[in-house]
C-alpha cells in the first residue's frame, strides 16, 4: 500500500515538472506553440466610405430689371428733350435707351432734310411722346380713315355701300373715295373734324379731299375711331374690320403678327407741289392700346417710316411698363 502512494506521488510530480519546463520553452500544455510577446490582432472593422458632399451650386445671378420695371413706381412728369422731343412719362424716361433710340430716328429724318410730326399716346394711362405735332402736313390717302369713321358714325355703318368703303380704306382706293365724298359730301366731314380734336383741320376739311393735318390732330381723330370702333355701336365694328386689314401700312407689317392693328398709311411722290409719307392707327400692343401717327413729307417711302415705328412701339413698353396705369 505504501509503496503504491509513493510511485502516484512520483507520478504526479514529473507531470507537474514536465507542464513547467513545457510553459517555459513556449509551448502550450495542448502541444501548440506560442509567442509571449506578440499580442494577438484585434478584429478588422469594415465600414462604409464615406462620400463626400456635393457641392451647392451657385446662386444665379439676379436678372437685371428692365427699363420697363425701374420706371414702375416713378412719378409722371411732362418734359421736352434737348432736342425738341416732349413726352408725358415717367420721370427718368428721357433717360432711357428706348427714348434715345427714338431721338435717333427723328434725327435720322430730320438731318435729310425732311419735315417730321409726330404723336403717340397710351389709350389708358394718357402718357404720351410727341415732336413737331402742330406742324400740319399732307396726309395724302391717311385722312381716308378720318372720312369712313365720319360716314360710320353718321350712318351706322357704310349705308350701303360697304364694298366701297372697303376698297376705299384696304386698297386705298381713290375712286372709292370720291365715291363716298359724292355720296355724304364734304361739310359733314369738316364738322366732324372739329368735333374731334381737328381744330385747325376743320375748315379745310369742309372743302379739300385731303385737308393739311397736323400729327396731334391726326392722333387726336385716332382716338375717336378707338373709341367708336371698340364701343359696340352701330357701324364701328365694321369699320374696325377694314380698318385691321389694311395694306401697305409700315405699322401693320411690323407689329400685326404680334397684335391687331388699326391703320391707314398715305404717300404721294413729290410733284413740286404736294409730297407725303405717312402712317397712323390704333396699336392693340400688349403694353395697352395706343394711337399714334407718323407724317413726314418724304417722297412716297413707307419703308422709311418702320425704324421710327418700331422705336415708338418699343418706347411705349417701356413708358407704359407693361401698360399699368399708375
Amino acid at each position: 500500500m505504501r509503496a503504491r502512494v509513493v510511485v502516484v506521488s512520483v507520478v504526479l510530480l514529473a507531470v507537474v515538472a514536465g507542464g513547467a519546463f513545457a510553459v517555459w520553452r513556449g509551448v502550450a500544455p495542448d502541444g501548440r506553440a506560442r509567442d509571449a510577446d506578440v499580442a494577438e490582432p484585434e478584429p478588422m472593422k469594415i465600414t462604409d466610405p464615406v462620400a463626400e458632399p456635393a457641392a451647392e451650386p451657385e446662386p444665379e445671378p439676379a436678372p437685371e430689371p428692365t427699363e420697363a420695371e425701374l420706371l414702375a413706381d416713378a412719378p409722371v412728369v411732362s418734359a421736352t428733350s434737348e432736342s425738341g422731343v416732349s413726352v408725358t412719362a415717367p420721370e427718368g424716361f428721357l433717360a432711357t435707351e428706348a427714348f434715345a433710340r427714338v431721338d435717333a430716328e427723328i434725327a435720322a429724318l430730320r438731318d435729310q432734310g425732311y419735315s417730321v410730326g409726330v404723336s403717340l399716346v397710351d389709350l389708358r394711362t394718357g402718357r404720351s411722346i410727341s415732336y413737331n405735332a402742330d406742324e400740319r402736313l399732307y396726309p395724302a390717302s391717311s385722312i381716308k380713315a378720318l372720312y369712313c369713321a365720319m360716314v360710320c358714325e353718321t350712318s351706322g355703318g357704310s349705308g350701303g355701300m360697304a364694298d366701297v368703303m372697303e376698297r376705299c380704306l384696304v386698297d386705298s382706293s381713290n375712286e372709292d373715295y370720291e365715291a363716298l365724298i359724292g355720296a355724304y359730301g364734304m361739310p359733314a366731314f369738316g364738322a366732324w373734324l372739329g368735333a374731334h380734336g381737328a381744330t385747325e383741320a376743320a375748315y379745310d376739311g369742309s372743302i379739300w379731299y385731303y385737308p393739311d393735318i397736323s400729327a396731334g390732330e391726326l392722333a387726336a381723330c385716332w382716338q375717336e375711331i378707338y373709341r367708336f370702333g371698340t364701343s359696340g355701336e352701330a357701324g364701328g365694328a365694321e369699320l374696325a374690320g377694314y380698318l385691321a386689314r389694311t395694306n401697305y401700312t409700315p405699322a401693320g407689317a411690323l407689329l400685326r403678327d404680334e397684335c391687331e392693328v388699326w391703320a391707314k398709311p398715305g404717300w404721294f411722290p413729290d410733284n413740286g407741289e404736294l409730297v407725303a409719307t405717312n402712317d397712323a392707327g390704333v396699336v392693340f400692343s400688349e403694353s395697352g392700346p395706343y394711337v399714334f401717327a407718323v407724317m413726314t413729307d418724304m417722297s412716297a417711302n413707307l419703308d422709311g417710316l418702320t425704324p421710327l415705328i418700331d422705336a415708338l412701339d418699343a418706347a411705349h413698353h417701356v413708358m407704359c411698363g407693361g401698360g399699368s396705369p399708375q
